[in-house]
């Protein structure tokens, strides 16, 4: 099967010929329909975690991802083959990514989730909901904004700043997003109250003071202690990019944290239910064949909207 992935760590991801994975006890094996790329992908396959996770080479990257069972392994009760499912497939060992025509996962994944995908939502649709979309609402929920609070976006027109501004705003959440002059009204149309243009006036100067919280999404620590200040007191400045120094994190005024995700299936559930809903929907900033994965890896696919989530196509139904 064809598959993108690495011999070792610090390889550049490229496209493999690998045998199919069967599945264990415990896993179920998927035909994989479609998969979206993610940050972590980039810093697995450098060796960013290597101290803290379990990899076996070669190694198939992609966390997520959407298809239908096709084998069950001995004990599986959860699922049956023919189930549409999509998750974060974070298996431990990691060898088995979603960057493949098949992959195996646990069916009760101790890190990640898997569940069926709801009602008639398409698997491209279902792929690019998972990690960014759990990070959003994980971090909504550790933010404790209150219905009626002001929230600043720091990165609203990326993969988990266009689902934050869209969960936000469903929360009765007054959403300030950064964003380009260019993609402001897309930015608007997701939820965002207001729009603060990158290259304008400082932003801590344009907040004065007046957000219960901020969640960045970019990284840029120079901005993040520019707006810390606008903070009121007792509210939060949670980053999920690393956006945050030493001297922030250490600041009493307010909450502060570099926020990894909680791999809750509660949350994948969530996500399922507002999509299902109609209250939040992925944006998919670019679609593309598997053997092109290497190229959106590397920053290298041009999007003219908002960059939203970048989608593999990979089976024949999406």
């Amino acid at each position: 099967m064809r598959a993108i992935g690495i011999e070792r760590f610090g390889d550049t991801p490229g496209l493999m010929e690998r045998p199919v994975p069967e599945p264990g006890p415990g896993e179920v094996q998927i035909a994989v329909d479609a998969a979206s790329t993610n940050p972590l992908d980039v810093v697995i396959a450098a060796g960013g975690l290597a101290a803290v996770g379990e990899y076996r080479f070669p190694l198939t990257l992609g966390m997520d991802g959407a298809g239908t069972v096709t084998a069950l392994g001995a004990g599986v009760t959860e699922f049956r083959v023919g189930d549409r499912v999509f998750g974060q497939f974070w298996g431990r060992p990691l060898q088995s990514g979603t960057f493949a025509e098949v992959c195996v996962v646990a069916a009760a994944p101790a890190f990640g989730a898997l569940m069926a995908i709801p009602g008639a939502v398409p698997s491209h649709l279902a792929a690019a909901l998972p990690t960014a979309g759990m990070t959003a609402l994980g971090v909504l929920d550790r933010l404790q904004v209150p219905e009626g609070g002001t929230l600043l976006v720091i990165g609203g027109t990326g993969g988990v700043g266009t689902f934050a501004v869209q969960a936000a705003a469903a929360r009765g959440i007054h959403v300030i997003a950064t964003a380009s002059a260019q993609l402001a009204e897309p930015v608007r149309e997701l939820g965002a109250a207001e729009i603060a243009v990158r290259g304008g006036k400082p932003l801590g100067d344009a907040l004065g003071g007046s957000v219960d919280a901020v969640l960045d999404a970019v990284g840029d620590r120079s901005i993040t202690r520019s707006v810390a200040g606008a903070v009121k007191d007792g509210g939060a400045l949670f980053s999920i990019a690393y956006g945050l120094d030493e001297p922030l994190l250490a600041d009493e005024r307010i909450r502060t944290a570099n926020y990894e995700l909680e791999r809750k299936p509660e949350l994948l559930a969530e996500l399922a239910e507002l999509v299902t809903a109609g209250t939040i929907r992925p944006v998919i900033g670019a679609t593309l064949p598997l053997e092109e994965a290497p190229r959106a890896l590397a920053g290298q696919v041009e999007v003219t909207g908002l960059r939203g989530k970048t989608v593999l196509q990979i089976g024949a139904s999406v």
